[in-house]
């Protein structure tokens, strides 16, 4: 391992670069920027209230976008609602029909 020695100047000039991009960092990542938040598949199932071979009807099919990485699947918490809200609820009145 080699050692660098570096004036007090350069230290200052390099100090303030690294401030700043920490400063830049902070304006796009910060707290009043949105984050995405991403689910794991049984997170997914939970809040749609459904099978894992039908989220992976919903992955083949594209109706819910997904990311992988390595052989776990991520989706994005606004793609979930966004599905949740347009998927149609059946009644209790519909149930109690196909029971009958």
């Amino acid at each position: 391992m080699g050692y660098f020695i570096i004036t007090d100047s350069n230290w200052a000039r390099l100090r303030e670069e690294i401030l700043a991009l920490a400063e830049t960092c902070h304006k796009a990542f910060g707290e009043q920027s949105r984050h995405t938040d991403w689910l794991h598949n049984g997170d997914v199932c939970k809040l749609l209230n459904i099978s894992k071979r039908t989220l992976q009807h919903y992955r083949d099919t594209g109706v819910l976008p997904f990311s992988q990485i390595g052989h776990k699947c991520y989706y994005k918490r606004e793609d979930v609602e966004r599905l949740l809200q347009s998927k149609p609820e059946k009644s209790k009145t519909d149930k109690s029909k196909n029971n009958k």
